[in-house]
């Protein structure tokens, strides 16, 4: 398959794949559907005449599809059959609807149902059998709170039981705000959850001198926040928690030798005693989640001292954690300060060192950056082996999971053949064995081939998992061409293909890879590239990387837009371009913009795409001050690009670049007939 499919998976075969799906959605006759659909066939039946406004004929199909259909889809026709009654049928609706189907989600919309027509009495007769020490919050809050409007006299007991033994939520903060007289052991938990840590500094000491038989190891947590963020006197504070460590036990004790460890290494000087703190932690943890927390911190505490030594704690410990995922973000860090202080052996130990322990992007990372420090001459190995020792390290970083750009870049570097490349980029995704819900996946079928797109992301943000590629690629398929009459279905299928193409369960298949990597608003991209004689795939991979393909979206820090600008950048392109007027929201007029702008940077900074992209993520000063900076502590006048990219200052601008870069190889690989080598070429020189 993958030897005769890359040459031939051109934009016209794309374009073809999908005008045939949509030839066959309109040929598909609605008898056939019924038919296809047997009795579950009304329910959606049900929603287009819901639609129409006959809502009795939409009744009866509920009522089918209710009694006759599977188990999901019968689920959804009661719960629609509930929305439409009068009050008294729906909340006897939503309560047989929890007992047909007893789990958490049917109680939760039952309780939700009662609670709003203040039905306390049914809410505390439903849920007397949960358990308050995990059941969702929400849940939990709705019995409360009815146990408070009846006065019963279970509440104070369960109330208080709930919000000192439980992380504090909104739910408990809610429910602490509507009793006008608390417990103080419970204002000092809410203090704590709106983060008055001073305000409730004073309160410890005199909590734990009252309740020290009933503290809890949510309490100690708190009492930690308080000491950590309430205070300055880190040392005094961090020698308390260690006194109260030793009085306490079980997995209180962990939080205590937790918090001295925090409070130690705030006091700069003490971080030997952090360090010791932390191993008590982790000694103590009773969940792998607590003792992975305390490993994280006492690693990063050893970057505070020693590289050499955190590489020598790295040997001890690597093999002990849980999620080794928890620690890209460390790694990252390590990385950056390994290459800014020239540490090119100690570089390459860690990537020995790690493989097998650390997550396979993290791994990647690591393996390709000390093959290419070897190429660059920067990594001295032994100079009979240097050639085989770098191609192995550039083998290991192809190995990644969901991160495509280490192995694009390696498969680069190894000039791997076309039947390879394509090989490699369908097993891109870490592959999961769960289960496949056929109720689920005839569901959300059923709402793209009787035309609801609006029911569908919803829907599978319930069970995506649980769907299979096939079904995934429908629906994603089904919501994209949805999006030429509403934009929003562009951002929703988006979504959907790359959770399945990050977690398959087998090989990717080409129309899901052109679903990840989509080129949507196409006419307009086409027009202003011609204009600006801009790579499409440049562009495409900035949009995807900024907005997800919706032009709807304004960031936090008032980016607008497919190609996220700022107000101000907009009004000097607005000005430049002679565009007197403008919706930065209008999807052709922000893709005009960006455009232009990504091409300005570009030009300014001698016609290179990635210092463009990074200009256009950090502004231009910053990356010819970066680039300046680089090039002397590296000691050459022109590093390359890639290891540039290693050694920027921002997290976020080094993620951007890695983004962009794997987008950019793919849209030019799926629709430009572009080499992964050509494109790293072009986008990296």
């Amino acid at each position: 398959m993958f030897t005769s499919y890359k040459k031939k998976f051109s934009a016209h075969s794309i374009t073809l794949i999908l005008a045939l799906s949509l030839l066959s959605a309109s040929c598909s006759s609605h008898s056939n559907l019924v038919s296809q659909y047997g009795d579950d066939a009304n329910y959606f039946i049900a929603l287009r005449e819901i639609q129409e406004g006959n809502s009795t004929a939409a009744k009866n199909h509920l009522k089918k599809s209710a009694k006759k259909g599977s188990p999901l889809i019968a689920r959804r026709s009661l719960e629609t059959l509930a929305s439409m009654g009068t009050v008294k049928e729906r909340m006897d609706s939503f309560i047989s609807i929890y007992k047909l189907f007893p789990d958490e989600t049917s109680l939760l919309e039952a309780c939700r149902e009662l609670y709003t027509y203040k039905e306390y009495a049914k809410i505390i007769q439903l849920t007397g059998d949960i358990d308050l020490s995990k059941c969702n919050n929400e849940l939990a809050f709705y019995r409360i709170n009815a146990l408070y409007k009846l006065n019963d006299q279970r509440f104070q007991s369960e109330y208080y039981s709930w919000c000192s033994t439980r992380p504090f939520t909104n739910e408990h903060y809610k429910m602490f705000c509507s009793v006008p007289e608390n417990p103080e052991l419970l204002e000092f938990r809410a203090s704590v959850y709106t983060q008055k840590y001073a305000e409730a500094f004073p309160l410890v000491k005199k909590i734990i001198d009252q309740n020290f038989n009933e503290i809890f190891p949510q309490l100690v947590s708190d009492f930690g926040k308080v000491y950590l963020y309430g205070s300055a006197k880190y040392l005094e504070n961090a020698i308390y928690f260690d006194a109260l460590a030793q009085s306490l036990s079980g997995p209180a004790k962990f939080y205590a030798w937790f918090y001295a460890g925090r409070m130690y290494d705030r006091s700069d000087a003490y971080r030997s005693r952090a360090m010791s703190r932390f191993l008590n932690a982790m000694q103590t943890a009773r969940t792998p989640q607590n003792y992975d927390n305390a490993l994280w911190y006492y690693l990063n505490t050893t970057l505070k001292t020693s590289l050499s030594v955190t590489i020598q704690e790295l040997e001890t410990y690597a093999s002990t954690w849980h999620d080794c995922y928890y620690f890209d973000d460390f790694f990252e860090t390590l990385s950056v300060r390994l290459l800014s202080q020239h540490m090119w052996e100690e570089f390459y130990k860690t990537a020995l060192l790690i493989d097998k322990k650390a997550s396979s992007e993290t791994v990647a990372k690591f393996s390709y950056i000390a093959a290419r420090l070897s190429e660059c001459g920067y990594l001295k190995l032994n100079g009979s082996e240097k050639k085989s020792i770098e191609t192995s390290l550039f083998k290991r970083a192809l190995t990644s999971d969901t991160d495509m750009y280490y192995r694009l870049l390696a498969a680069s570097r190894l000039n791997l053949n076309t039947d390879e490349v394509q090989k490699l980029i369908f097993s891109f995704g870490k592959k999961t064995q769960n289960p496949i819900d056929r109720s689920a996946e005839k569901l959300l079928s059923g709402y793209a081939d009787f035309g609801f797109p609006e029911y569908i992301y919803d829907e599978w943000k319930e069970s995506g998992s649980l769907i299979g590629i096939d079904t995934t690629q429908k629906i994603a398929r089904f919501l994209n061409q949805c999006g030429t009459e509403k934009n929003n279905y562009y951002s929703q299928s988006l979504r959907i293909a790359s959770r399945k193409a990050n977690y398959p369960e087998t090989i990717l298949y080409p129309e899901l890879l052109s679903l990840v990597f989509p080129r949507n608003f196409k006419d307009t991209v086409t027009e202003v590239c011609t204009k600006f004689n801009q790579p499409e795939y440049l562009l495409y991979s900035l949009i995807r990387s900024e907005s997800f393909f919706d032009p709807t979206i304004v960031s936090h820090a008032g980016a607008i837009g497919l190609t996220q600008l700022m107000t101000s950048t907009a009004g000097d392109v607005s000005r430049k371009l002679k565009v007197a007027e403008y919706d930065l929201r209008d999807a052709s007029t922000n893709i005009l913009f960006g455009s232009y702008y990504l091409e300005e940077m570009r030009r300014r900074l001698d016609g290179s795409c990635i210092l463009a992209l990074f200009a256009y993520n950090g502004g231009i000063t910053r990356v010819r001050s970066w680039v300046k900076s680089a090039n002397i502590e590296f000691g050459t006048s022109s590093l390359p690009k890639d290891l540039f990219l290693e050694v920027l200052p921002y997290s976020e601008t080094r993620e951007y670049g890695r983004k962009t870069v794997s987008a950019s190889c793919m849209y030019g690989w799926l629709y430009y007939e572009k080499s992964i080598s050509e494109v790293v070429e072009e986008i990296l020189k």
